[in-house]
């Protein structure tokens, strides 16, 4: 039986800064990101780094994880599954905002996988939002939120209220991470990363960091938990 043993189950409210945090850490070779097309990429100048699929409701994938407690196993596997254009190589990072509402049930079904949450405070985290684009951001979809500060607000201290409740987020940095994550301390080329991603170029050039530095930084700035 599949658990999931070859993936990291991810998690973060809106405004965390999760997404930059990840991208960062599938710099290391393990990762398969098949996911990755342009139309699911968002930035905002230097601000947010969106890359690669995002499950949850009004998605190509996970549009049912609102009602995760009546679906089963094999209805979550398959949506894991859609945005890949290969399934069966490397480690799959699988993001959504709803597996915050849903860790002990997604432990039980994936006992083998490595869960990753990200934290930062419930007011930092609105106005990170907004500043990154707010109602405007292009990808992924904030539709479930209804478009107001005042239920996004909420949702943001419940997500966060889950993810302390069970994990402990600290700061740490790639090789601590990967370490905990159960994988290889290598990392692709400075060339692959920007090849892949031209956004390590402009930062690099911007704020006159080599791609190391870029990385580490990222990273170290927003508490992560790991189980």
């Amino acid at each position: 039986m599949y658990k999931g043993e070859d993936l990291v189950i991810a998690m973060g409210a809106p405004g965390s800064r999760w997404s930059s945090s990840i991208r960062c850490i599938q710099s290391c070779v393990d990762f398969n990101c098949s996911d990755e097309r342009p139309d699911w990429e968002y930035s905002n100048g230097n601000k947010g780094w969106h890359r690669g699929a995002y499950w949850g409701p009004y998605h190509a994938q996970g549009d049912n994880f609102r009602h995760m407690a009546v679906l089963n196993r094999d209805q979550v596997i398959h949506e894991f599954k859609k945005p890949f254009a290969d399934w069966d190589t490397g480690i799959k990072v699988i993001k959504s905002h709803w597996f915050s509402y849903h860790i002990p049930q997604l432990r039980e079904w994936f006992p083998d996988a490595r869960f990753i949450a990200f934290y930062m405070p419930d007011d930092f985290c609105l106005d990170w939002w907004h500043q990154i684009g707010g109602y405007d951001i292009e990808y992924p979809h904030y539709d479930w939120y209804r478009l107001d500060d005042r239920n996004m607000k909420n949702q943001i201290k419940i997500e966060n209220a889950e993810i302390l409740k069970y994990f402990r987020p600290e700061q740490k940095n790639l090789a601590q991470i990967l370490e905990e994550l159960g994988l290889s301390d290598r990392l692709h080329s400075d060339d692959f990363l920007i090849a892949r991603d031209k956004k390590f170029a402009d930062l690099s050039e911007t704020l006159h960091k080599p791609i190391s530095k870029i990385l580490q930084d990222t990273i170290y700035r927003t508490p992560v938990g790991i189980l």
